[in-house]
């Protein structure tokens, strides 16, 4: 093989190479959001997960409300009932800030246009200025609205 066209070969296989980098980094920023046509509803709510999870490390409440729908209600680890305004305003003014937020084992059954996501958290911040970690297991419950899922119910519990 001559030179000139082993540098042909070599330069299609970095184009090649370039436009599946591409490819992969606009897919990876679609399943971000949720919006891939070509993924499943469960990896559509997986997204909105991982989203969520980036969303409360940047206390980001602007996309926090379009995740959570109005009447959304929580069951805390502590067995408070919290609503969405509750959670937003905690973030928004500082009184919960997230420093770490891990997923594990996050599972997902679709019914219809509701969601369940179940999986376990293993998040670290301040609570009133108070550090906390631990891990909880915890199930969301979506709903799908305008082509996107929102959470409407969460409730936690502690693991040991």
């Amino acid at each position: 093989m001559s030179s000139s066209s082993a540098f042909r070969q070599l330069r299609g296989h970095a184009s090649v190479m370039m436009a599946l980098l591409l490819l992969s980094a606009h897919t990876s920023s679609l399943f971000a959001q949720g919006t891939t046509t070509g993924s499943t509803p469960e990896d559509s709510v997986r997204a909105v997960e991982l989203s969520r999870g980036q969303a409360l490390l940047r206390a980001d409440t602007t996309a926090l409300s379009r995740m959570i729908a109005d009447e959304f209600m929580e069951i805390s680890r502590l067995g408070t009932l919290r609503t969405r305004a509750d959670n937003i305003r905690d973030i928004a003014s500082g009184v919960l800030r997230l420093t770490s937020v891990r997923y594990d084992s996050l599972t997902v059954r679709i019914y219809g246009d509701v969601a369940v996501l179940q999986g376990i958290a293993d998040n670290t911040g301040l609570l009133r200025g108070i550090p906390f970690s631990g891990k909880i297991r915890y199930m969301r419950v979506f709903v799908r609205r305008d082509s996107r899922w929102q959470a409407v119910a969460m409730q936690q519990t502690t693991m040991q």
